[in-house]
């Protein structure tokens, strides 16, 4: 009889108690035929809020950019229905943009998140399952959602500890990865991110309490910075809720498309920062907090006479480009956003930007087929990814006409790229006197 009821609950632990296992009384516990799951929308790029199903019955409605839909029911497995599939659109689409199939069990909490940019993105379940730290503790897991960033290390400190001092509280995530939970004392602590062995912080954020006994999902995510994080806190409990903790830093960069013969200088809030920017000239990515800061342009030839002064923002854990454009007298700045996401498999990416002093529009020929029409005056375009090598690189040919007639006013014939690259090409300077210029804008 020991050994019949041995294999009776072996049985029953086979098929997870979902397909009505029973003592022979009838009862089936409703609990072991669900699940609780959760989503969260990480995809930064992917054009609009996301509808989400399960088994094609919908499951959350236009979840935005960094929201999600808390802790909801779904059927778990049985035997006779060994999975459940996970559809996610961007709202309005016909066309899914993730499909996965995921084998949940009953009484069972899971993370459904989806990452990645729109050219490869991912959508991966991770269980929501921990133990008790014990008194004076909480649990700590990491998950890696940032594309192009690499391996992680994560760091829960009393407020701007030394990092130098000491070891990360969860260490090496690789992207797509999951971490164990780490048990840390609970306190008012803040949280810092690295690369993996480094002490380089590419996120930081305000101290918060963390709750003794409680557990959380730390998860390193892209808003499109080629080095820069942000991070989704999610609680692993009851209801499944969470926060977007901002990062407190951002980053900038200065391209020089003026008509000003003499190079620029550049001052950070009243202290000089930036020098000898040439005509043509980009500056690598600062970094600064993400705040409004104030940027005063003077030239090289006469200084002390301010030849413009601007106020922008630069956004948490995001990428921009300062373009100074037009003359002495004149001068102006554009400010974009910049995209700096990996391109998809085996492609490079080519933002175009049109920086020109008196070019309305351009059309953008790539090996002498058009492929941006009409780029209007400062503004560029993501929408270019061309196959590339990751070794030697691929070389191409970027001409440009006044939009919409074959005048061509530029034509650069050796632009090389590289596979995984993000790339940005600045056409500067006066009709009949233009000049290109191209940066590669991540790691």
């Amino acid at each position: 009889m020991r050994q019949y009821r041995i294999a009776l609950a072996a049985l029953c632990a086979a098929v997870l108690l979902l397909a009505g296992c029973n003592s022979g009384n009838g009862v089936v516990s409703v609990s072991s035929t669900q699940a609780n799951l959760r989503v969260v929308n990480l995809l930064p790029n992917a054009g609009g809020p996301i509808d989400v199903t399960v088994d094609d019955n919908p499951f959350a409605s236009a979840l935005g950019f960094e929201t999600l839909q808390p802790y909801q029911t779904i059927n778990s497995i049985t035997q006779s229905n060994p999975t459940r599939t996970i559809k996610a659109s961007v709202v309005g689409s016909v066309s899914n943009l993730l499909t996965t199939s995921v084998a949940p069990l009953g009484e069972t909490s899971y993370s459904y998140i989806m990452f990645g940019p729109i050219t490869a993105p991912r959508g991966q379940l991770y269980v929501d399952a921990v133990t008790d730290p014990g008194a004076g503790n909480f649990n700590l897991r990491v998950i890696n959602a940032a594309a192009g960033i690499g391996a992680v290390d994560v760091y829960l400190t009393a407020p701007d500890a030394d990092l130098n001092l000491v070891s990360p509280s969860v260490g090496g995530v690789a992207y797509g990865g999951l971490s164990g939970f780490a048990t840390v004392v609970f306190g008012n602590l803040q949280l810092r991110v690295t690369p993996a062995g480094s002490k380089e912080v590419i996120f930081k954020s305000p101290p918060r309490d963390y709750a003794e006994r409680s557990a959380v999902d730390v998860v390193v995510y892209t808003r499109g910075s080629s080095s820069l994080v942000n991070v989704e806190l999610l609680n692993v409990d009851s209801t499944g809720e969470g926060t977007t903790l901002v990062n407190q830093l951002a980053q900038f960069k200065v391209v020089n498309a003026s008509t000003v013969a003499s190079p620029l200088n550049v001052s950070f809030d009243g202290v000089l920062k930036l020098s000898n920017i040439p005509v043509t000239g980009a500056t690598s990515y600062q970094r600064t907090t993400a705040a409004i800061h104030t940027l005063s342009v003077e030239a090289t030839a006469t200084p002390g006479a301010i030849l413009l002064t601007i106020t922008p923002t630069f956004v948490p854990a995001t990428d921009s480009s300062v373009i100074l454009e037009g003359p002495a007298g004149a001068m102006t700045a554009t400010i974009l956003a910049d995209n700096n996401l990996p391109p998809g498999p085996g492609n490079a990416r080519v933002r175009v930007v049109n920086a020109t002093a008196n070019i309305a529009a351009l059309d953008v020929f790539v090996d002498f087929s058009k492929q941006i029409a009409g780029l209007p005056l400062n503004s560029g375009a993501y929408s270019l990814e061309l196959a590339a090598s990751a070794l030697s690189g691929t070389t191409y040919q970027f001409s440009f006409n006044v939009a919409g007639t074959p005048q061509t006013v530029l034509t650069l014939p050796a632009v090389t790229l590289l596979a995984a690259k993000t790339y940005t090409l600045y056409v500067v300077g006066p009709a009949g006197a233009l000049a290109g210029a191209i940066t590669q804008d991540n790691n």
